[in-house]
């Protein structure tokens, strides 16, 4: 059984800051506004890579998708050197300043900034990325206040390898988790759906129909533990995710060159759906998620009839979950089931592009 040698960390701490491609300089009105997507992510394409690492580069890749649940993040700059000052009502403000810190380190600004967040959705450990929306948005905005120093490869790369997460009680460290990268990808690159691989790499990122539409599912009876508790136990349950990787991980590379892609590019979603359907139902993926909510096996069940249905073009767990998913083009069909299943229910679109700047 695997134990976690993951301990708290002081905020902002940065294992490696990236190379800055373009000049540091505030914009002229020295303040921005920018609204942030979130990210569903529909399956690992090796969950044995999600194992822990000292370096904190995974190499597991996963498929997400981009949504309009929106993070909306003001940064402006004030009097005085070096201070970052976080509004009251700013949600996640450790993970807030984290973000702020890390950016700080990588551009080196000596000006002061306030920071300003409020968000569509509140939900924490669902599976919605919250956690790493909430540094991915931040991260982005003040690399937008400074004129995009660095380009969306580097800040996603930056955001991943230093990701981590709130301990309930402690402001002054977090806890390091693995990240993939979806959720700062899924807002610096164009498209619905993005293709991640290892190191936090961009492979594909296409347009989605806007005819879609995404309900998302959460169960009313979870109660999310503390992220320190929560990664102590995935880390006791990482056998699974290991033995899942070693099994399939060379089939759904395959899958996913010769079959899903070639799909995607021709606006087809059904091997995606397919290869998704597989890896979460059928290869152990939602079995070995399900540590922290054991219930998330009992609606998984319920939802294997999504596989036939032509009105489904994809469902999924998102992350860990215990949050499940779909794209579909009769959304009261599949919000009447997760009702029915005693879930609450968001109903929102695809984001087919990147952050938008705006008031």
């Amino acid at each position: 059984m695997s134990t976690t040698s993951f301990r708290p960390i002081p905020v902002g701490t940065i294992i490696e800051a990236p190379k800055i491609s373009h000049p540091v300089v505030a914009i002229a009105q020295g303040y921005v506004t920018i609204h942030y997507p979130a990210r569903l992510e529909a399956m690992a394409l090796d969950p044995s890579k999600v194992a822990e690492r000292e370096d904190r580069i995974y190499r597991a890749g996963q498929i997400d998708f981009v949504v309009s649940l929106f993070k909306h993040v003001t940064v402006r700059i004030i009097n005085g050197e070096g201070d970052i000052v976080i509004s009251e009502s700013t949600p996640r403000s450790v993970l807030v300043l984290h973000a702020a810190m890390l950016m700080q380190k990588a551009l080196g600004f000596k000006q002061s900034i306030s920071i300003h967040v409020n968000e569509d959705v509140s939900l924490r450990h669902c599976g919605l990325g919250s956690s790493s929306g909430s540094i991915a948005a931040v991260a982005s905005a003040i690399n937008e206040l400074f004129s995009k120093p660095l380009d969306a490869a580097e800040l996603s790369k930056l955001c991943a390898q230093n990701h981590g997460e709130e301990i309930d009680g402690n402001e002054a460290n977090i806890i390091p988790v693995q990240c993939l990268g979806g959720s700062v990808i899924g807002g610096n690159y164009q498209g619905g759906l993005v293709v991640v691989a290892g190191r936090a790499t961009p492979i594909l990122a296409i347009d989605l129909p806007n005819e879609l539409s995404v309900v998302i599912g959460v169960p009313n009876d979870y109660t999310h533990p503390d992220s320190a508790e929560l990664m102590q136990q995935e880390a006791d349950n990482m056998d699974g995710f290991v033995t899942t990787g070693e099994k399939y991980a060379k089939e759904i590379a395959y899958n996913l060159i010769h079959e899903v892609i070639p799909d995607l590019l021709e606006n087809s979603l059904a091997s995606c759906k397919e290869l998704i359907y597989q890896y979460r139902w059928n290869m152990g993926s939602i079995k070995n998620c399900s540590f922290a909510f054991p219930r998330t096996n009992q609606i998984a069940e319920e939802l294997r009839k999504y596989r036939t249905d032509d009105e489904i073009k994809i469902f999924s767990l998102s992350s860990v979950g215990p949050g499940f998913f779909a794209l579909t083009t009769n959304p009261d069909k599949v919000a009447k089931d997760f009702y029915k299943m005693n879930m609450s229910t968001i109903v929102t679109s695809i984001h087919n592009s990147t952050y938008e700047v705006g008031e």
